[in-house]
Parts: C-alpha cells; sequence; structure tokens
C-alpha cells in the first residue's frame, strides 16, 4: 500500500528536531522550535563578505520575524524593526545598583567583553567551543534517533566525540565561567537603566549600514560567519530511511500552526503540490503524474549545519527583562511582543514577535535512492521542464539523476531555523518604583 507523503514531511521533521534537541519533549529544551522551510532556499556561495550588497543578503535572510510555526514562515517586519520599537518606546523603574553590585557587573563585562565591545578571548573560545559541541551532538542525536528506530547502534566514535567536545567546552571554552559572567550581566545590567540603554541605543547605531542610496539595515553576522558556510569543518550527518519512516516518534512542534497561535494574517497559501512519489511539485510540473510512493522503497541522506545568528546590535535580554514597559506616549503601547509559550506543554505564545530565530539550519549533498525506476525517471522528465520539486524541507529543483535509482542534489540551501519561544514581554516587575502617570484633566490650566 503507498504511504503518504505528507506523512514523510511530518516524519522528517521529527527525526531532524530529534537530531537538533529540539523535539519539544519532556527532557529537551522546552523552549525551542525547529521552523522549516517547505521547500528551502538555495544560499548563493562564494559572495565577498565585506561587500555591502553581500552583508544586506545575508541580514535579509537572518533577520527575518518568523510565524510560531512548524514551517518557516516569514511574518510582516524585521526582528531589528522590532527591537528598535523597544529601544523607542520603552519606559524603565526608578532603580540603580548598590557599589557592590556594579563592581560585581563591571567585573563580569570585562571577562566577557574587549573595550571594543567584541567578544574576549575568554568567550570568543566559548562560542568556537560551543559550535564544535553542537556539531558532535547533532551527530550523536542523529545516530541515537537511527538507532532507536530500529537501525545500526550509535557507532562509538561519535560517543566518545561528544564526551571530547564536551569536556573542551567546559575546559578550554571557559564555559563555566562564561554562563556565569553572562547570568550576572543579565541580572544586573538592566538595574542601572541610564546607563544600559544608552548602552543599548549606541550600539543599535553603531551597526546600522546602507546599502544603495537610502536603504537602511541592520547589520548580522554569524558564528561560523558567511564566508565560512561552506567550508567541509562543521557539517553533520543525517539520514532517513523506511525505519525512520515507521517508528519515528511524533515531535511536539508538528501542528505548531501559526493560524492558532500568532497575532497575524496568514498568507494566501500555494496551491496544493502534485506529487511524485516521494516529491512534491510545486510550480512547472507538465503532464500526468500517477506514481506511488512506499517507504520500503527510499532512503535520503544528506550533511546539516547549524548557523548561530549574531545580531552584535541586540541584546536578548532585553526580551526577557522585567525592568521595562511601554511608555504611554509610545506608539507601541499595548503592543504584546509575546505572550509566552510552551511548546511541549502544549501553551502557544501570541503577540508580534512570539519566537525570535536563534540558529539557521543549511543542508547540503543531499542523496535520495528510490527504488522505482519509473518514478526516477519522471523526476528527470520533470526536471527537464523546470519544475520545482522538494522532498520535505530539501529543495531538488536543481537535482541530477545519478542513475536509475539515484537522485543528487549537492547545493547548499537554508532549510529552517531553530527558535527560541520567547517569555512573556513585556513584563513589568510590579515590585519596582515606576514613573507616576498623570490622569489627562478637562480642565485648564
Amino acid at each position: 500500500m503507498a504511504d503518504s507523503p505528507s506523512q514523510l514531511n511530518m516524519k522528517l521533521y521529527s527525526k531532524i528536531a530529534a537530531a537538533l534537541s529540539v523535539s519539544g519533549v519532556v527532557g529537551q529544551h522546552p523552549s525551542a522550535l525547529l521552523s522549516l522551510h517547505i521547500p528551502g532556499l538555495y544560499i548563493r556561495p562564494g559572495l565577498d563578505a565585506k561587500d555591502p550588497e553581500t552583508r544586506y543578503y545575508v541580514a535579509n535572510a537572518l533577520d527575518a520575524v518568523l510565524a510560531c510555526s512548524w514551517t518557516a514562515v516569514r511574518k510582516p517586519g524585521t526582528v531589528s524593526e522590532i527591537y528598535k520599537s523597544i529601544l523607542d518606546g520603552k519606559e524603565t523603574p526608578i532603580v540603580s545598583l548598590s557599589p557592590g553590585e556594579r563592581e560585581k557587573l563591571d567585573r563580569a563585562n570585562e571577562y566577557l567583553f574587549t573595550a571594543c565591545g567584541e567578544p574576549s578571548e575568554a568567550y570568543q573560545s566559548y562560542l568556537d567551543a560551543q559550535l564544535i559541541y553542537f556539531e558532535a551532538l547533532d551527530n550523536y542525536k542523529a545516530s541515537a534517533e537511527t538507532a532507536k528506530n530500529g537501525g545500526p547502534p550509535i557507532p562509538p566514535e561519535r560517543v566518545a566525540a561528544l564526551a571530547k567536545a564536551e569536556g573542551t567546552w567546559r575546559n578550554r571554552g571557559n564555559k563555566d565561567y562564561v554562563d556565569t559572567a553572562l547570568a550576572i550581566v543579565a541580572l544586573l545590567e538592566p538595574l542601572e537603566p541610564a546607563t544600559f540603554w544608552k548602552r543599548l541605543a549606541e550600539q543599535y547605531a553603531k551597526y546600522t549600514e546602507t546599502v544603495g542610496i537610502h536603504n537602511k539595515f541592520q547589520f548580522v553576522t554569524s558564528n561560523p560567519p558567511y564566508e565560512l558556510w561552506f567550508q567541509e569543518l562543521g557539517w553533520s550527518d543525517f539520514t532517513f530511511d523506511s525505519a525512520d519512516f515507521n517508528n519515528q516518534n511524533r515531535s511536539d512542534g508538528v501542528g505548531v500552526d501559526a493560524d492558532r497561535c500568532c497575532s497575524w494574517s496568514a498568507p494566501t497559501m500555494p496551491p496544493s503540490p502534485t506529487f511524485i512519489g516521494p516529491f512534491s511539485v510545486t510550480a512547472g510540473h507538465s503532464g500526468a503524474i500517477d506514481v506511488g510512493f512506499v517507504s520500503e522503497e527510499f532512503s535520503l541522506t544528506c550533511r546539516l549545519r547549524r548557523i548561530e545568528i549574531i545580531r552584535p546590535w541586540m541584546d536578548t535580554n532585553v526580551f526577557c527583562s522585567r525592568e521595562w514597559r511601554w511608555s504611554p506616549a509610545s506608539v507601541s503601547f499595548g503592543i504584546s511582543i509575546s505572550s509566552g509559550g510552551d511548546i511541549a506543554g502544549g501553551v502557544l505564545p501570541t503577540g508580534v514577535m512570539p519566537v525570535l530565530p536563534m540558529t539557521a539550519l543549511l543542508a547540503k549533498d543531499v542523496e535520495i535512492y528510490w527504488k522505482s525506476n519509473t518514478g526516477v525517471a519522471v523526476v528527470g522528465e520533470q526536471l527537464r521542464h523546470g519544475a520545482d520539486l522538494h522532498v520535505g524541507p530539501f529543495r531538488m529543483s536543481r537535482a541530477h539523476i545519478r542513475d536509475q535509482h539515484h537522485i543528487s542534489m549537492p547545493d547548499p540551501q537554508l532549510i529552517g531555523f531553530v527558535s527560541t519561544v520567547l517569555p512573556k514581554s513585556p513584563n513589568p516587575n510590579p515590585i519596582y518604583p515606576w514613573p507616576h502617570i498623570e490622569r489627562s484633566t478637562d480642565t485648564w490650566p
């Protein structure tokens, strides 16, 4: 009996989420959500990273506001615009640090940052070791899911690589010291409002750039930076076959729907795709298509890479801070950034930006085995006619037929994001003394 390509999409999502430790199940990160592009978007390699056009291209790709959904749906506006509305429209409590707290905060900042505001040597070592750890973790988790689904056991070298990467992050990456310093900064810095918000405004202005004549944007970079996205180091392996199709546990992220949890109007949906076995054809197909999908006759391999998004003009603690509220004079007064939520607990957030993309996910070297030589021939015919095909998040419109059973698509593509589900924001702490709000009167003077 033929299987459902829609079910394949769900199973692919669930295994990718498990491999990235964002399944939304007990014991994993409850505030993270994987959103996949269906299909992915090709990324242009080899651009000049110093060219303003390239910087704008990268910023445009990484500064998007996403809907709270398991599919990556872009909302109006950008993360930088919403953040700027907070800088311009906030009101702060009447609080200050004690001399001891200020000294503690200064020590933490000096440990984390240079005088120019760049990551210190200790903090940069932390960030570099974190990337290596995530690569090892992703490889281990993907192997663990494969083993759980009835595939081969976890290779011992992946267990060893994970243990080594974790030790390196903790020791040479200064993990405990950096985590402590970051917690101190997050706790104390907002309690010196004048200094804190002045620094944030200056930081935002510092990273405002222009491309063309009037097109301003906020510079967004990443770890690794764009020029290193395509190097061989840093990719993890991902496999999917019939055992995964039959046994993969459903992720709690499956079915999270922007229409149910976000305050926005969904765009017009594209027409339903035509299916060629496991392939969805969304545009450009020609001729009659009647090839079923049987999971036992299909497998997919590819390489995945995390791209950690760095917004040097942003302090993400602002979205968690209880030391600000909207000023009554602000045009944003009354707007909810996020109501807070918990994907694992089924609590879906509302607001103009309920999730904050923190990690972009790239894929390359997609290899598909399909036993149906008739199906592969039909795919080849559709590719020659310029059809846009995909399998789950993997866009295959540039694929080539290697032989009667194998289809290859080596080009790198952006297939999704891992986002943090934001807590309630704004969420001012009522125990702080706040500026008195003058009541309007109908009497003059």
